[in-house]
């Protein structure tokens, strides 16, 4: 009786002891798993961050390229832009990462391709009249403005975002 007393004792220490191993690992992997997905969030919230930057960059280039050509007859030179214009990355990131901002990256892409077709139109156009000038002029710059706002706008929504996340 005493021997299986002690092989009971040694099987219920074993028991004890898996079980209490098992949930020690498994609450490490889930710190891991929580840590790993901040991580994440917190390099695409970056990324969004940076692209909106950039893009809000490229719409004030492409502005100074169309006041350049109507006000000082300067032609538009096809390697203004010296990076790739990546709206389609932005929008991506967003939907995986921020869908909050979707709509803010939509109204944005709407702003920059009105910048863009002005500076299409700027190209295009072989007659300058002054009333075409200034509203080629006025529509590249309230569009750049507006999108620069926009962009503002998202990236402090972004910061709330990222802190809630750091906060957690």
């Amino acid at each position: 009786m005493e021997a299986w007393l002690g092989l009971i004792g040694a099987l219920a220490g074993t028991a004890i002891g898996g079980l209490v191993t098992y949930k020690v690992a498994n609450q490490q992997h889930v710190h891991e798993r929580r840590t790993e997905k901040e991580r994440r969030l917190i390099a695409a919230y970056e990324s969004i961050h940076d692209l909106l930057t950039t893009i809000a960059g490229q719409a004030s280039t492409l502005n100074l390229g169309v006041l350049g050509a109507v006000g000082f007859n300067s032609p538009i030179k096809g390697d203004l832009l010296k990076e790739k214009i990546q709206l389609d990355r932005l929008r991506m990131l967003t939907d995986f990462y921020a869908p909050t901002l979707a709509s803010d990256v939509k109204a944005i892409s709407d702003q920059f391709a009105i910048v863009s077709r002005a500076v299409g139109e700027t190209m295009l156009q072989k007659q300058h009249t002054d009333e075409w000038r200034s509203k080629m002029a006025e529509t590249a710059a309230l569009a750049s403005a507006e999108l620069t706002n926009l962009v503002q706008s998202a990236q402090k929504k972004l910061a709330d975002l990222a802190r809630s996340v750091v906060a957690s």
